[in-house]
């Protein structure tokens, strides 16, 4: 099992590795999906229901719930051989429905992502509870923050800047400053949105969910097998025979030389 946990202010572009993590097969935990909930339940807005939560069951509330969900997904995946069919859409040039799409078998994998941690307290129930649990940062500046969340227009998103201002201070309360600057990984958020994408998918590549490759010395080794005869099972009736004598057609093509000289 692999965990990593994601932080950052709000409009940093948490949720773009979230997408892109949940595309290539990654289980994401939102631990502001757990106060939303919450939210709900007591129909008031999601930074009283945090504050609420953090009060009535202590600062790790919200970590444990996750922590929770996370051991519940892993035991159901375990029973369930759980797969995913992902279906990638392609040109059908032909008017061929067979060939208008392709299907590509994904089995999930035993990765989590858990976005939106906030203090060291919630990094340490993690760090506990999951070996290797690592932390990856995103960094946006305030002003690019405000655009991103006054497009977005979630509900507890405000296009007012004292607002948002708050928002931060209150973020900053919990503790994020000090998660962030003890992360594993640092990503910035201040360019184009697809050249972070491409960063992002560089990272889950080579660190999140890496594909196995051939190294060198497994290649060399394969090269001497074939060279040396291991692949020659495969080639029993034809290994067997002699090999031609080819001194017959040579006196042959002699003789044939001689009779033309006379």
């Amino acid at each position: 099992m692999k965990v990593y946990g994601v932080t950052g202010l709000p409009g940093s572009g948490k949720s773009i590795i979230s997408r892109l993590a949940r595309n290539e097969g990654v289980h994401i935990v939102s631990m502001g999906d757990v106060v939303r909930k919450e939210a709900e339940k007591q129909n008031c807005t999601s930074a009283a229901a945090a504050v609420n939560l953090r009060k009535k069951y202590g600062n790790n509330v919200i970590a444990e719930r996750c922590v929770d969900e996370i051991i519940k997904i892993s035991r159901n995946r375990i029973n369930n051989h759980t797969t995913t069919t992902k279906i990638y859409k392609g040109n059908n040039k032909n008017n061929n429905p067979k060939s208008s799409h392709r299907k590509f078998k994904k089995v999930e994998q035993d990765v989590y992502i858990i976005e939106g941690i906030r203090s060291p307290f919630e990094v340490n129930i993690f760090k506990k509870n999951f070996r290797n649990f690592k932390i990856i940062a995103i960094h946006s500046n305030p002003e690019v923050r405000y655009n991103r969340l006054k497009r977005r227009k979630r509900a507890d998103d405000s296009s007012d800047y004292k607002t948002f201002l708050e928002r931060d201070r209150r973020e900053l309360k919990f503790g994020i400053g000090n998660v962030v600057a003890l992360a594993d990984f640092m990503l910035i958020n201040e360019g184009p949105i697809p050249i972070f994408k491409n960063n992002v998918r560089a990272l889950i590549a080579n660190e999140i969910k890496p594909t196995a490759k051939y190294s060198s010395k497994n290649y060399n080794k394969n090269k001497q097998n074939r060279k040396h005869g291991k692949g020659q099972k495969q080639f029993k009736k034809y290994n067997n025979k002699r090999p031609r004598n080819n001194n017959h057609k040579n006196r042959q093509q002699q003789k044939n030389r001689n009779k033309r000289r006379y």
